[in-house]
């Protein structure tokens, strides 16, 4: 099979297609801009929204090349282009937590690429290297875009995926523009007074940038779900896991524990006279003594352990592969911990216990029954005098009621 040359698609009315394009950028600006206004808590969106502006001004600038003086159109040129590709690339480093560059990064290159772009119009005149080297930055720019953004496994994050795919195609096109310039006839690569724009380069900017508008308003409505999904699996006031998901993730961790045949601890914590801080200091302080606690035991855990609040001065946490010994060497490191950090109230230092039961998950056990061994290990250790640890089989051995 033959590849048709690109001057064969000229039949395809040209301006036809950028009307198109220009309704279409400026349907994807509203759109961009509406769900930024609705959805600013997704920082991404700004940048979007800005890229689609710029690229709806792109467009207005070709529409109108004949009727602008030619200075005007190549810095128009330019920059909006320029914009585009780089608020994309900086929308994508604020979805995935990067930090965006700053934007006199920006304003710099802008400078430079302005700058190049009159020499080779007014002193050197070569539209041919003009375009090579716009191209080249922008197409630089998607590029980076799509690798940015192509992180994780695209069976949970598919919109990432499906916005790096146009970005990957929209830069290798631009790049393989570059061919263009020097293979077709009469057409040298620029967009000046009179010169044709092929067909075939405006409808993959109409494909592709549809491509990544969609896939720009699947991202924002990813990061809302999951937004959603945080708050109703968090206790808000900790940050923890609230009862009703921490019983659920322990469910999971007891069937990974019974496939694997590994061992699985989980911890019952309870902070020792609490209701006297809230009657003494009020519930804004107790509330914060709750945050302060959850703190260090949060440095006293692992990446993969849990913890969750089952209720009031609660706590819970999963020791995934831990078994007995290591269990109460985790506990007394927490125990002790909060004994010595003490919270610094607006009234000064107020020191806190821990009383830490301990149970190990039995085969075919549901995690109710294993929460009610740690609760009452944990009772032991309140009766023995609190700020202690104690392990289920010591409490069933030493009271034989269990």
């Amino acid at each position: 099979m033959q590849w048709a040359h690109p001057g064969d698609f000229r039949q395809v009315h040209s301006p036809t297609l950028l009307m198109l394009l220009v309704i279409l950028l400026g349907i994807m600006a509203l759109t961009q801009v509406a769900s930024w206004y609705l959805s600013r808590r997704v920082p991404a969106q700004v940048f979007w929204a800005g890229a689609y502006l710029a690229a709806f001004l792109s467009a207005i600038n070709m529409l109108t090349r004949s009727y602008q003086p030619e200075i005007a159109l190549i810095i128009g040129v330019q920059i909006t282009q320029f914009l585009t590709a780089y608020l994309m690339l900086m929308g994508a480093r604020s979805y995935m937590g990067l930090k965006p560059w700053p934007f006199r990064y920006a304003a710099a290159a802008i400078c430079a690429l302005v700058a190049i772009a009159l020499f080779f119009t007014l002193v050197e005149p070569n539209s041919a290297v003009r375009v090579i080297l716009s191209s080249l930055v922008v197409g630089v720019l998607f590029g980076l875009c799509a690798a940015t953004i192509a992180q994780g496994d695209i069976r949970r994050f598919p919109a990432r995926y499906l916005f790096a795919l146009p970005c990957s195609i929209h830069a290798t096109f631009i790049l393989l523009r570059l061919m263009y310039i020097y293979q077709a006839d009469g057409f040298a690569g620029d967009l000046t007074q009179g010169a044709t724009i092929p067909p075939f380069f405006l409808l993959e900017a109409v494909i592709t940038l549809v491509m990544m508008a969609f896939a720009t308003l699947m991202l924002v409505s990813e990061t809302i779900t999951s937004d959603l999904r945080k708050l109703a699996e968090t206790d808000h006031l900790t940050n923890t896991f609230n009862r009703r998901s921490f019983l659920k993730l322990f469910d999971g961790a007891v069937s990974a524990a019974n496939r694997r045949q590994s061992p699985l601890s989980v911890l019952l914590i309870d902070l020792d006279h609490f209701k006297r801080i809230n009657d003494t200091h009020g519930h804004g302080v107790g509330d914060s003594v709750l945050r302060h606690f959850v703190a260090i035991a949060a440095s006293c855990l692992r990446a993969e352990d849990i913890l969750g609040r089952i209720g009031g001065e609660e706590f819970s946490a999963l020791l995934p592969d831990v078994g007995p010994a290591d269990a109460q060497l985790i506990a007394e490191r927490m125990r002790i911990r909060v004994a010595e950090l003490a919270f610094n109230g607006p009234q000064g230092p107020i020191h806190l216990t821990v009383s830490i039961g301990i149970a190990q998950c039995l085969p075919g056990e549901t995690p109710e029954k294993a929460l009610h061994r740690a609760d009452a290990a944990m009772y032991r250790a309140k009766e023995s005098g609190r700020n202690r640890v104690e392990s289920w089989v010591e409490a069933w051995q030493l009271s034989g009621t269990i």
